[in-house]
């Protein structure tokens, strides 16, 4: 009782210093006050306060009980309520000592149910507006940015056609110096001196260079507007490489160059037989152009589960790693003072890759500057691989 009578005048003190008048000790009921308060003893005796939610009092007392509140501490708690609503509190205290002996405490709460719920009606707004912000976003940049691309596309569409027109009116022209070379070779060769033939001889390297990447740029405007058709077939891959290689051994002999094979038997192949050809000579013809001096170029072929995979090496100057990533790409030359000499256009490499796409496979480079460059391709069999076709 002693701490009892010390905790109220402690109180009524405080009450005195704050010009309130004093009152029985009862819990006073203020319904339209969302503030509200407990002066509880030591013991768990409440002897004055002033609630606003009687029904909550239970709760809020176990809530309270036997927590003694630090300096400016706040807990936030959620009590159910007898209709199956929840309300949040906001509690806090003041522990009371007398000769620091503990006393009692004073307990006061806040309900903030309706600050929360603003909160989160607020929240649930500002995402709404924050998704149909986004939504119109994404819809007025695809837009502008289909606006943006029309001329873009335009410019594409005419560069493409001005590539195809340009190669089909030029390979006419082409076809006809041909000619005309041929049958001056054939009826006059014999009457030129030797600074005209070297002169004639130049001309029919510079004919058959054109004719190439006439050719090239064709093939590879006709795959941008995708009208190449692949014609798929079963082929022995052999004979093919046999053929390839005498196609490349006078070069090759010029700078001593050998060949070697490592073919897993009569393997065939499936595809289209023009472009793998086409695909083998491109990479074969540069491992000899790039190759050093007394060099060597190796083919392996193989089966490897449902692919077939080719590889060609050589000995030759390599390609610098920081380059390697770019080789496929059109008109990329690694050093542009080797590609002339070697008569490079940077297409080569550009056609291998989109025939390697074609047939679902695989192509990349194992180099390294000064020891040689492995080209690697693997090209997937729809259908039961087939040995020794004829």
């Amino acid at each position: 009782m002693e701490h009892k009578s010390d905790l109220l005048n402690w109180y009524n003190h405080k009450k005195l210093d704050n010009n309130a008048d004093l009152q029985n000790y009862f819990l006073d009921y203020h319904p339209e006050m969302p503030v509200f308060y407990y002066v509880i003893t030591r013991n768990g005796e409440i002897i004055n306060g002033d609630e606003s939610f009687p029904e909550i009092r239970g709760n809020v007392l176990r809530l309270i009980n036997g927590w003694n509140p630090k300096n400016k501490e706040v807990r936030h708690e959620t009590i159910k309520m007898g209709n199956g609503k929840s309300m949040s509190l906001l509690l806090s205290g003041k522990s009371v000592f007398k000769n620091n002996v503990y006393i009692g405490t004073i307990y006061t709460g806040t309900n903030i149910t309706m600050q929360i719920y603003i909160v989160k009606v607020l929240v649930t707004v500002l995402f709404a507006i924050s998704v149909i912000f986004i939504g119109l976003s994404i819809l007025l940049g695809y837009y502008m940015s289909g606006k943006a691309m029309v001329p873009i596309v335009n410019a594409f569409q005419r560069q493409k056609e001005f590539v195809t027109n340009a190669s089909h009116e030029l390979r006419t022209p082409l076809s006809i110096l041909q000619s005309s070379l041929e049958v001056i070779e054939a009826d006059e060769r014999e009457k030129l001196g030797e600074f005209s033939l070297q002169v004639f001889d130049d001309m029919k390297d510079e004919l058959r260079r054109m004719t190439k990447l006439i050719n090239d740029l064709l093939l590879l405007a006709r795959s941008d507007a995708n009208a190449i058709k692949l014609t798929k077939e079963w082929f022995p891959l052999t004979p093919i490489i046999d053929e390839l290689i005498r196609k490349c051994r006078p070069l090759a002999e010029k700078k001593h160059i050998k060949f070697s094979t490592n073919i897993q038997g009569n393997i065939a192949i499936y595809g289209d037989k023009e472009r793998i050809i086409q695909l083998l000579f491109i990479l074969l013809d540069n491992a000899v152009k790039y190759n050093i001096e007394n060099g060597y170029i190796n083919i392996t072929i193989k089966h490897e589960q449902k692919n077939v995979k080719i590889e060609i090496s050589d000995t030759g100057i390599g390609i610098p790693s920081e380059h390697q990533k770019f080789i496929f790409e059109r008109f990329y030359r690694v050093d542009q003072s080797r590609s002339r000499n070697q008569q490079g256009n940077g297409i080569g490499l550009s056609i291998a890759k989109w025939i390697v796409d074609a047939h679902g496979g695989t192509i990349h480079v194992q180099s390294e500057e000064g020891k040689g460059s492995r080209f690697i391709i693997t090209l997937p069999q729809t259908t039961n691989l087939k040995i020794g076709v004829k």
